[in-house]
């Protein structure tokens, strides 16, 4: 059940896809809608306003991070973390993760170096998401080293790890900058540690926000006041930082995690669970609409798309 939110399950871009998405979601300035192909390779857009689905090849394996920029005509930032579930045992695919800016209109993918740090000596680089600040990149490596790396023209310019905290960062999933009394800050859901952390544009730590309510912060998006969380576990929470409150405009579901959860596995197979509207199974991927209308995706067999609609705003077209 939503908090004064109309819930729609947009049509699948891939139906019955046996592929398991792990994507993000992102909108331009046109209303365009951006999500992962579930099997990986490829963009899928919902063009507006008519809701054709148009598919764009892109030279990575699991688009996991989508980040809109306006600049320079319009691009997306990609994070790759360089590894994908394949049917029909949802084995690991696996080759060297990658980040990096898609053009729109050349359709062409520029990588970012990865950075030179000690950590990889061991770890392997798996971005998960990115932030865009100005000609600021903020990219979270969630899934190799728990870094986040700032870039700037010059390139690599800054690591952060979360120990000014106390504690380090244990799966940085996603970052989002969100406006302050003190300007732009860097936010950051740290998943593993329950928590999100606030830096200014130049990494230095500013606080961290912490409520038994939230168990698996993911992605981030920006909506108001309000951080727009999604939270792995199966809720979406509203966080006002400034205030230290947190609401949940979808709470978890009732049910506890099933055997295979994201999925549902039957003996030695694993299968699509049965999905509910009004109720999440495993949200991942957020972006928000001009109208305040939440997107977002789900890290399941096949992947959901779903919109959330503000009650008071003007009822957007059906998609078909």
């Amino acid at each position: 059940m939503t908090d004064g939110e109309r819930w729609d399950t947009l049509p699948p871009g891939v139906p019955g896809s046996l592929e398991w998405s792990h994507s993000g979601i992102a909108l331009d300035s046109e209303g365009n809608l951006y999500w992962a192909h579930p099997g990986g390779g490829a963009l899928l857009v919902r063009r507006a306003p008519d809701g054709d689905v148009e598919r764009i090849e892109v030279p990575l394996l699991e688009i996991h991070g989508i980040t809109y920029d306006p600049s320079g005509g319009g691009a997306l930032w990609l994070a790759d973390p360089g590894f994908k579930a394949r049917p029909p045992d949802y084995d690991f695919e696996a080759r060297q993760g990658c980040a990096g800016r898609f053009d729109l209109a050349t359709r062409e993918f520029t990588a970012l170096r990865p950075p030179s740090h000690p950590a990889y000596a061991g770890d392997s680089w798996r971005p998960t998401s990115i932030a865009i600040n100005g000609p600021a990149v903020y990219v979270a490596d969630g899934y190799g080293a728990s870094l986040v790396h700032i870039y700037g023209e010059r390139g690599h310019e800054k690591t952060i790890d979360g120990t000014e905290s106390g504690k380090a960062f244990a799966c940085p999933h996603g970052v989002a900058i969100a406006e302050s009394e003190r300007g732009p800050e860097l936010v950051v859901a740290d998943r593993v540690n329950r928590r999100l952390m606030t830096f200014g544009p130049d990494g230095d730590h500013r606080g961290s926000f912490t409520d038994a309510r939230l168990r698996a912060p993911s992605c981030l998006a920006v909506r108001g006041g309000e951080l727009i969380v999604t939270d792995l576990d199966g809720a979406l929470t509203a966080v006002d930082l400034e205030r230290g409150a947190l609401r949940h405009i979808i709470p978890f579901p009732a049910a506890g995690k099933r055997e295979g959860w994201p999925n549902d596995r039957r003996g030695d197979t694993l299968k699509r669970p049965e999905l509910v509207a009004g109720t999440l199974n495993s949200p991942h991927g957020v972006t928000v609409g001009p109208d305040g209308s939440i997107y977002l995706t789900e890290y399941v067999i096949g992947g959901r798309e779903v919109r959330l609609t503000p009650r008071q705003a003007e009822t957007p077209p059906r998609l078909r």
